[in-house]
């Protein structure tokens, strides 16, 4: 598949963690508006992630990712108020797949199809076939980039639902002054907005946060290695505030984005149209990051 970068820079002038690499529908659907995932690329590259803490848990996000560029395409979430949880946890990884039935029809497996739903770290999975078809701490160590998140702590208002956020499969290399600048205070003011305007009064704030795969990789390859990770050219989000009967509360939507650089340029905000075309250019199908619900 052929990332049309440029067509994206034209339009945008305008613990011990669980997850199961299972479908959305019936585990973890819950975190799209009306249970609608967007609409976008697909093909046996992606796999659909429910994200959770411990197995006896709930799900707290879900996560679509690309084993070929070994980012995420999105991880989708519903919003909730940062608590001042504390942010000690290590990396993880997910080493398996949901189970034999599932592996023999459409296989779902990330690295190790022995192994069960827990997310663990990368030491459980030997090599090969660790690091087969996601990102490792190996590869970014060293690198120079952050591990950022799609799912951000500052989004989360407990320590299990920060927790399980600490995977490689909800992060792509971002640049330090980005991540820790720019992106941050998006994030912070995106959180301020829904505080105020949509829980404070009763409502639920959906959001989907992803990247755009671009021409590198981790290591500084252009093009990237085959089975390398890729460097996001861009990050975006979307949030969505909707009432009790899920019908969107005006002015309490929108989205933004940034290219992935160590500028102190803010990031872009936009209409949630014009983000779904931004990513139709890119990824050359249809995308909808709320379907019509938003």
């Amino acid at each position: 598949m052929k990332l049309l970068v440029s067509v994206f820079l034209l339009l945008a002038l305008g613990y011990l963690a669980t997850a199961e690499v299972v479908a959305f529908a019936g585990k973890c659907n819950k975190f799209f508006l009306k249970k609608q995932p967007p609409t976008g690329p697909a093909g046996p590259q992606y796999r659909e992630i429910c994200q959770k803490r411990d197995p006896a848990g709930n799900y707290e996000f879900a996560t679509l990712y690309d084993t070929s560029n070994k980012i995420p395409v999105y991880s989708a979430y519903k919003f909730q108020s940062n608590g001042g949880c504390s942010r000690d946890t290590p990396w993880y990884i997910e080493p398996q797949y949901k189970n034999e039935l599932k592996l023999f029809f459409n296989p779902l497996q990330l690295d190790d199809p022995t192994k069960g739903p827990e997310m663990n770290t990368q030491g459980t999975v030997t090599k090969p076939p660790r690091g087969d078809n996601q990102a490792l701490n190996d590869d970014y160590d060293g690198s120079g980039y952050h591990r950022g998140h799609l799912v951000p702590v500052y989004h989360r208002n407990a320590k299990q639902c920060i927790d399980a956020t600490f995977t490689l499969t909800n992060a792509a290399p971002q640049y330090p002054k980005f991540n820790s600048g720019a992106w941050r205070v998006a994030e912070a003011t995106v959180a301020k907005t829904l505080d105020t305007d949509c829980l404070n009064r009763g409502f639920k704030a959906y959001i989907i946060t992803g990247v755009v795969p671009g021409n590198t990789d981790i290591k500084g390859n252009n093009p990237p290695n085959p089975g390398s990770v890729n460097v996001p050219d861009y990050f975006w989000s979307a949030y969505c505030c909707v009432d009790n009967n899920k019908v969107p509360v005006p002015s309490v939507f929108g989205a933004y984005h940034r290219k992935n650089d160590n500028s102190k340029i803010a990031t872009t905000s936009t209409t949630i149209a014009n983000l779904n075309a931004m990513l139709q250019g890119v990824y050359g199908t249809g995308f909808r990051v709320f379907g019509n619900n938003c």
